[in-house]
């Protein structure tokens, strides 16, 4: 994977760039890209605490705006982050506080986005943590996708 992205300047960035991963899961990305600046608009430029305040009326509006992706559950998981976004900064101030809480593991603060994050498994939030600037190590599976991907355009 490659190393240089930039680290989240804020809160609602480290936000957005859940909500990105979350989206891309399963879906071209291609697609993403084209309604990601609706995407944008529709949650409110990634303000965790105006997220935090939609309910079913934002849902059933988001839910027919054909200018965005429109997965009920996708919609509502980016709601459910929001607010815990919220609850991450009560406990740790801030996103990034949050990060150093793991001190460089990267197993254990995959394990911890699973389980507090909706919509987010293993493939995305290992593409969050990407996404959001930390150096990965490759796992099995990513250095068995590294090793084809030579063969095929170097001849190895």
């Amino acid at each position: 994977m490659p190393f240089n992205i930039k680290p989240p300047k804020n809160d609602d960035e480290y936000f957005e760039r859940m909500t990105h991963a979350i989206f891309q899961a399963g879906l071209n990305w291609k697609m993403v890209e084209n309604k990601w600046p609706n995407l944008r608009k529709a949650f409110a430029d990634f303000s965790i605490d105006r997220v935090a305040r939609f309910g079913d009326r934002e849902v059933e509006r988001l839910m027919k705006d054909t200018g965005i992706i429109r997965n009920e559950k996708k919609i509502r998981s980016v709601i459910a982050n929001a607010r815990e976004f919220q609850r991450i900064k009560g406990e740790y101030r801030s996103f990034p506080g949050y990060i150093r809480s793991f001190h460089g593991s990267e197993q254990g603060m995959a394990y911890d986005l699973q389980e507090r994050f909706k919509h987010l498994g293993s493939s995305s939030a290992r593409m969050y943590m990407w996404m959001i600037g930390m150096k990965l190590k490759p796992n099995a599976e990513e250095k068995a996708w590294i090793a084809s991907h030579d063969k095929e355009h170097h001849g190895r």
